[in-house]
C-alpha cells in the first residue's frame, strides 16, 4: 500500500511541475495564445511522462543488473 501511496503523490507532482515549470516553457516556444492555452499544458504532461518512462525504465534496468549479480545459493 505504501508504494500505491508513494505513486501517487509522485504523479501529482508531476502533474502540477508539468503545469508550472514546463508548461511556460513550452508556451514561449512558439504557441499563439489561443493555441498555448489548450496545447501547452497537455504537451507539457505529456513531455514529462516521456521522462517519467525513461527515468522507470533505467531504474528497472539497475534493478534487473543488480539481481542477475547477486550470489545465487542453489
Amino acid at each position: 500500500m505504501k508504494n500505491i501511496g508513494m505513486a501517487f503523490i509522485a504523479t501529482i507532482f508531476i502533474f502540477f511541475f508539468s503545469l508550472i515549470v514546463v508548461s511556460p516553457i513550452i508556451m514561449k516556444i512558439g504557441y499563439s495564445s489561443v493555441e498555448g492555452s489548450y496545447h501547452a499544458a497537455t504537451h507539457a504532461i505529456l513531455l514529462s511522462l516521456i521522462f517519467v518512462i525513461i527515468v522507470c525504465t533505467s531504474v528497472i534496468i539497475e534493478e534487473i543488473h543488480r539481481i542477475n549479480k547477486k550470489p545465487h545459493d542453489d
